[in-house]
């Protein structure tokens, strides 16, 4: 379920920067760049309501989000300034913290990248059970806050969305950040794009 968020057309794709927490890399491809900063923004867990749900596409995600300044300035973004636009023109709900650290603590924790169930030995939800419960607790205490980024000091952490729906991939979705140039009055709303084709395999 990773993928590529483009900005515009023809810009640069940069190599990955940005490492899941369970230590394996997030595939290629899963950053772009924009004229001023880049992000990363990787579905990597999914969040389920119940043990039979652990190998189904879910609705509740789980996306790591780092952002860079690429331009010698810095920025500032919060969560509110984040917005996701589904392929079919809907909006993705991005919770709060406090209602994402709820949702946290009740679900089973999944991986985002199903490609485990080709694997004839996999685990429920390609996750042991205390690997699980460890990355609820690590994703608790990451959830992205508002804060600065610039050159070499990225603003990184978790975004618990909801589309609405199952979905098994997130291609042809749009990411709109409203970054505020520190320093400068009126805040710019940068468009990422997510390309068709362009997820990884973790």
């Amino acid at each position: 379920m990773g993928g590529v968020w483009v900005a515009g057309i023809g810009l640069a794709v940069l190599a990955a920067a940005c490492v899941r927490p369970d230590g394996r890399p997030p595939g290629p491809g899963a950053i772009a760049q924009a004229t001023d900063f880049t992000l990363v923004a990787l579905p990597v867990y999914r969040l389920v309501a119940s043990p039979g749900l652990l190998d189904s596409p879910a609705r509740l995600l789980a996306v790591q989000v780092r952002l860079e300044a690429v331009d010698g300035a810095s920025y500032a973004v919060a969560p509110d300034d984040l917005s996701i636009a589904l392929p079919d023109g809907t909006q993705a709900r991005i919770f709060d913290r406090p209602r994402a650290t709820q949702l946290l603590q009740r679900a089973l924790i999944a991986d985002a990248d199903m490609s485990y169930l080709l694997r004839p030995d996999h685990l429920p939800g390609g996750l042991g059970t205390f690997a699980a419960s460890a990355l609820s607790s690590m994703l608790q205490q990451n959830l992205l806050g508002p804060g600065t980024f610039g050159p070499g000091q990225p603003l990184q952490g978790y975004v618990v969305i909801d589309t609405g729906q199952p979905m098994v991939s997130l291609d042809g979705a749009s990411f709109s950040v409203v970054a505020h140039r520190v320093g400068d009055d009126l805040p710019t709303r940068y468009a990422f794009q997510l390309a068709p084709g362009a997820a990884g395999t973790p």
